[in-house]
């Protein structure tokens, strides 16, 4: 008792603000039952029942004495590979619970990545033609499903296309742990009593045991009464969970008593960040000035050129030659992918160039397009419409600007343009990518030791210890619904939890000598205590508990099926007879009636009972039962 009054006293050295002696006892005796009624339901009854039972100051919680299974439903083992795969992955099933195998299960494919909800098959040792499985319970009947690996969630790759073959030894208990988990969970959304009561995992073999709906046998040793038989297996238990991530060890281990200091939790993130540009045409190529112009045409990022005047005989003259300049600006030449001199009109020669460089000229193919050689036929009497298909991408996919020229020479009338086709893409494209980093500054802190990591959803560092599980780099879609940019990345998003040490020290004297003055002089009437070293009186000022009055009862007893309870739950017995006592309120005139049912033999007739003793003795037999009550990992264990 001392102990407990010093650490509360402690706390309250600590915390701001403080409470009072006499606030901290009206508020815990405030909530104590003063009635036989209020007793009952709220702590007899949870213990015969599927009742909560609660505090004084109205916490409630589970007491109910379950039934687990002794047989473990779903047995998982698994060999490694070479690769780092996983080469034999069988699942052992005992559908009813007997104790016997009704059924087993062997994989035939190479496991390379596990998943929360079922397992991912690639080429051993890669991360090549991978396959998703799903985990199917339909019809109780337990299998993997073929499914999209991204219809899969919290996946880790254990093969050496993670850089590490011996992975997935290394770590082949949490392996097999996970798989029978999202196993079990699977099974137990058609079945209740594929509920999960308990775990044991022993190298590469998991067990997982359910919940027997009907009647409970008798139930092997709990793992206390097995280290109270084998006290040696104590040791060699605590050393293999030094690095059991799942287990206190660690968390023990690092605690501020254990460090003997003040410790804080930081949480912190870094994540990825991306921003996307919607590519426009004009972003790519747009008009710059001169005869022409730029618009699209028919197709995905088509764009059509136009060099030169449309029309017809807009000019006239006897060997005369006209000359049409138009410019465009390249800004993305990276995204044009072909340009195409797709037509041409004129009336009577025509030559077009970009950049001083010819890509079309008729019916001179060698014409400059500004001298009129001696002896050539100016007036073809003809409107020329041909389609040169001239490629010259090379030349518009130099950066900058582009000049196009159109020389045409008339006899009479006539005119001179081109149309020009230029396919680009004009996909949104990544424009910047960053990271957000907040724990920058806690990784430099030397005081800071990280606890918890979590990269992508899968945990690679729990309880101050690696888990040896990797995150498999995934793809996103980057942008709105209008942009298909998809980047893969190794991660996206690591959060972390450091426990941090401050810089003061546990000081319990303070402590120490407040309790020691509350202790010397605490009498019913008041005490003495000490605030910021200054002693102080205080008096109680318990509230008024009413205590309601007596209401007549009688006592019956009646012979009861011998239900007792072992470590594992309520058992059966067929040895013996026993009787169980009932309390019943009376009732009719004077309360003088005593409602006993049939079968029900009254052994103290109506009247305000005094049982004190007996309830005393009740309580104290729960107390001692509730020694014997040890709470485990479920695990069944053998005397």
């Amino acid at each position: 008792m001392k102990l407990i009054a010093l650490f509360l006293l402690s706390l309250n050295a600590l915390a701001t603000p403080t409470i009072s002696v006499q606030e901290f006892t009206a508020q815990s005796i405030q909530g104590i039952p003063t009635n036989a009624k209020d007793f009952a339901s709220g702590y007899m009854n949870p213990t015969l029942g599927n009742e909560q039972i609660s505090t004084p100051n109205g916490t409630t919680f589970d007491v109910n004495l379950s039934c687990p299974t002794s047989n473990a439903f779903l047995q998982v083992f698994a060999q490694a590979g070479t690769s780092g795969d996983l080469s034999l992955l069988q699942f052992s099933r005992d559908k009813d619970l007997d104790g016997n195998i009704d059924q087993v299960q062997n994989f035939p494919k190479p496991v390379s990545g596990i998943c929360t909800t079922g397992l991912i098959s690639c080429d051993a040792g890669t991360w090549d033609n991978c396959s998703g499985y799903k985990w199917d319970a339909q019809n109780d009947n337990l299998s993997l499903i073929e499914t999209g690996i991204g219809n899969l969630g919290g996946c880790y790759c254990i093969n050496g296309s993670c850089g590490d073959t011996s992975k997935s030894t290394r770590i082949i208990s949490s392996i097999v742990s996970d798989l029978g988990s999202s196993a079990a969970i699977a099974l137990a959304k058609n079945n209740p009593q594929y509920q999960i009561s308990g775990a044991q995992t022993t190298g590469p073999i998991a067990r997982f045991y359910g919940q027997k709906l009907v009647g409970c046998g008798d139930g092997n040793a709990t793992q206390m009464a097995s280290y109270y038989q084998n006290p040696q297996n104590i040791e060699s238990e605590s050393s293999s969970l030094a690095n059991n991530t799942d287990g206190v060890y660690q968390l023990i281990a690092n605690s501020p008593a254990a460090k003997k200091s003040i410790t804080t939790s930081k949480s912190c993130s870094i994540a990825r960040h991306t921003s996307y540009q919607n590519i426009q045409l004009e972003d790519i190529i747009s008009y710059n000035g001169g005869t022409g112009g730029i618009h699209r045409c028919a197709g995905d990022g088509c764009l059509e050129l136009v060099l030169g005047r449309v029309g017809d005989n807009y000019w006239d003259g006897h060997c005369n030659v006209q000359h049409q300049k138009v410019s465009f600006f390249v800004n993305m030449p990276e995204r044009i992918s072909q340009a195409t001199l797709v037509n041409a009109r004129w009336d009577d020669w025509i030559r077009v160039a970009a950049n001083n460089q010819k890509i079309y000229a008729h019916p001179y193919p060698n014409w400059d397009g500004q001298t009129i050689p001696s002896g050539s036929r100016c007036e073809w009497s003809t409107s020329w419409n041909t389609s040169p298909n001239t490629n010259f991408t090379n030349l518009i996919k130099q950066q900058g600007k582009i000049d196009f020229t159109v020389d045409v020479q008339i006899s009479g009338g006539g005119e001179g343009y081109a149309y020009a086709q230029v396919f680009v893409d004009e996909s949104c494209a990544l424009d910047q990518e960053w990271l957000s980093n907040s724990c920058e500054t806690v990784e430099q802190d030397k005081k800071c030791t990280l606890k918890n990591e979590t990269i992508d959803g899968v945990q690679t560092y729990k309880n101050y210890h690696p888990t040896g599980k990797t995150p498999i780099a995934t793809q996103r879609q980057v942008g709105g619904d209008s942009c298909d940019l998809n980047l893969k990345r190794n991660w996206w998003r690591v959060d972390r939890e450091y426990e941090c040490k401050t810089n003061i020290d546990l000081n319990f004297d303070e402590a120490i000598a407040r309790n020691a003055s509350v202790q010397d002089s605490a009498t019913t009437q008041g005490y003495s205590d000490i605030v910021d070293g200054v002693t102080t009186s205080a008096t109680f000022d318990l509230p008024d508990i009413k205590i309601s009055s007596c209401s007549n009862a009688c006592k019956t007893k009646r012979i009861k099926d011998k239900v007792s309870v072992s470590g594992q739950g309520p058992v059966s017995s067929k040895t013996g007879q026993e009787w169980e006592t009932l309390y019943r309120k009376c009732t009719g005139e004077n309360q003088s009636i005593c409602p006993n049912e049939q079968g029900e033999q009254v052994i103290t007739q109506c009247s305000c009972l005094n049982e004190f003793g007996t309830a005393s003795t009740m309580m104290q037999s729960l107390r001692q039962a509730a020694q014997d009550l040890i709470c485990t990992t479920g695990s069944p264990q053998s005397f």
